[in-house]
């Protein structure tokens, strides 16, 4: 048994979220480095990281900066100022006008732009290599930065593990980077750009197109890189993590199958892993669906495709009579505005030759085109309810339903297994909100200790951060009046302190799946407490006490 992985062994999870979750996960570590048993902080205690989306900023970032040697401080400054500093947008528009970089198979995409720039203000030209080598033993045994491949719909994972003892005869000792289609050989994931690999798992449908790989990522001379191109199968569309995982729970349950293999720890009960700590900072809840409201046919909303169609003919046909009376006459305005009502009707009549030859080339059956006739006569009052009806619900779809059915079956993995029972928490955004009946139930119904009631100074920093839009910028109003940055950070850190206590009080009343690794955290309890009550009188005191390393970091405008 390896004396080094003897202990209290924890598994962070930083769900998806823009700059949300990248700075509400910010406040998670820094709390987690805050903490101290065993002569470590809690952090370093930190054995497993998985990330999706916006939490892959934050636990990416981190994961090079302790390779690198660096201390928290300086990882939690380094992050902090490139959220604070960086206008991802602005700088990767400019990057995408630029010449230089692209090719025909690295084509100009916002996606690739995006990767650039997080390559060099975040990552200062890092390579996935850096945290395979082997030199420099960080706490984080098992990483895995979670993107989603659009050929078989399954998770596309960059990770890297310690060593399988015995693994099988085609297993890779360091599990499979990339999935069970795409296997990534060591020697080419070495070559990849950690801000290839950010883009990768924050790269959201609608917000960018997707990310191909390898041949969006061959912008570094890699010969390596470029020859998995040549393999059937390649390039693969990559996109976003969330889009199977948005908390990246199976990469935890992944690496607790590695552990398990290579301990024979006989103090453990069912799994190696004695804490799971999951971020999330999606809403749990929907709001309900609202049909739109069929209006009054009046105006425009009384025309059918068919009267706006022999109104254009006929609007055609007089604008090309006054182009000829006119210009007979030599009335050279009226020529010209007649020429511009000819040229917008001849526009309109081609646009609904286009339409109409759409089906076709969709290949629709004749016998199903020709009904669709009948959908001239219908008044364009009808038209925008059946358009409106459908975007909301595509939207609510795609945001809401199809979202939170994915969160569910993943959070099923551990909640429905009673294994994991007091080995997990769930650290998320809303929790502390005012106006949270989850938490005023529980502690009137005395399932919780009535100290665990946060103040309304608080709750106000909690609902404020809760509100932050799934972005990968901050507005200045966001930044200057409202506080948000700091507003997430914190509210990562004192939901944290939240959420231990809590496990802490279930934990001192139903003993299950405890042993005794976990008797120095619930030893945390009275230090917690005491920060808790801090937290109520001040949500931002950890922030400020943080804050303190910085210089000024100037706000963008």
């Amino acid at each position: 048994m390896d004396p080094q992985n003897t202990g209290l062994k924890i598994a962070l999870a930083f769900s998806g979220g823009g700059f949300r979750a990248a700075c509400f996960c910010l406040g998670m570590l820094s709390y987690l480095d805050k903490q101290r048993i065993n002569g470590k902080s809690l952090l370093e205690h930190a054995v497993v990281l998985s990330t999706v989306s916006g939490g892959t900023i934050t636990g990416a970032a981190y994961a090079i900066g302790i390779k690198k040697g660096q201390n928290f401080p300086s990882i939690y400054k380094s992050i902090y100022r490139f959220i604070k500093e960086t206008d991802l947008v602005e700088l990767s528009l400019e990057r995408l006008i630029s010449d230089d970089g692209w090719s025909q198979e690295r084509i100009k995409s916002l996606i690739n732009a995006f990767a650039d720039i997080y390559d060099k203000e975040l990552f200062d030209r890092a390579r996935f290599g850096t945290l395979m080598a082997d030199e420099v033993p960080i706490h984080l045994k098992h990483l895995s930065f979670n993107a989603t491949e659009f050929s078989n719909a399954l998770q596309f994972r960059f990770q890297w593990s310690e060593k399988i003892k015995n693994p099988g005869s085609k297993e890779p000792p360091r599990g499979i980077i990339g999935n069970y289609y795409y296997r990534i050989p060591e020697e080419a994931a070495a070559e990849i750009r950690m801000g290839d690999i950010l883009a990768a798992s924050s790269c959201f449908p609608g917000g960018f197109e997707p990310i191909n790989f390898p041949t969006d990522f061959v912008n570094n001379g890699s010969s390596i890189l470029a020859s998995l191109s040549k393999i059937e199968g390649y390039p693969v569309g990559l996109m976003d993590g969330g889009i199977v995982d948005n908390q990246g729970i199976e990469p935890i349950l992944l690496a607790e199958s590695r552990l398990k293999r290579n301990e024979s720890n006989n103090s453990k009960i069912d799994n190696e892993l004695d804490l799971i700590i999951i971020s999330d900072v999606a809403s749990p809840f929907m709001e309900d669906y609202k049909a739109s409201i069929q209006r009054a046919a009046k105006g425009w909303r009384n025309l059918t495709p068919g009267r706006l169609l022999l109104l254009n003919t006929v609007l055609l046909l007089l604008s090309g009579f006054g182009i000829y009376w006119f210009n007979a006459q030599g009335n050279v305005l009226m020529t010209v505005l007649s020429a511009v009502v000819a040229t917008l009707a001849l526009v309109v009549y081609l646009v609904g030759k286009f339409l109409k030859s759409l089906p076709k080339s969709f290949g629709v059956p004749t016998f199903f085109l020709k009904p669709l006739g009948k959908l001239l006569r219908l008044k364009l009052q009808v038209y925008e309810t059946m358009i409106v009806n459908r975007k909301n619900s595509v939207m609510k779809m795609v945001g809401e339903v199809f979202l939170k059915h994915v969160r569910q079956l993943n959070y099923r993995m551990i909640y429905n297994d009673a294994s994991w029972k007091n080995r997990r928490i769930m650290n998320a955004i809303y929790e502390l909100s005012a106006g949270a009946k989850a938490l005023h139930k529980k502690i009137q119904d005395e399932k919780l200790p009535g100290y665990l009631m946060p103040s309304p100074k608080l709750q106000e920093v909690a609902t404020l951060a809760a509100s932050m839009g799934t972005t990968l910028w901050f507005t200045s109003d966001e930044l200057v009046k409202k506080n948000m940055l700091d507003s997430l950070i914190a509210c990562g850190q004192f939901t944290l302190c939240w959420n231990l206590l809590e496990y802490i009080a279930k934990a001192k009343q139903d003993r299950t799946n405890l042993t005794i690794d976990h008797e120095p955290l619930l030893a945390l309890e009275e230090v917690m407490k005491k920060e808790w009550q801090l937290f109520n009188e001040d949500p931002f005191w950890v922030v400020k006490e943080l804050n303190k390393n910085l210089q000024e970091v100037p706000t963008r405008e």
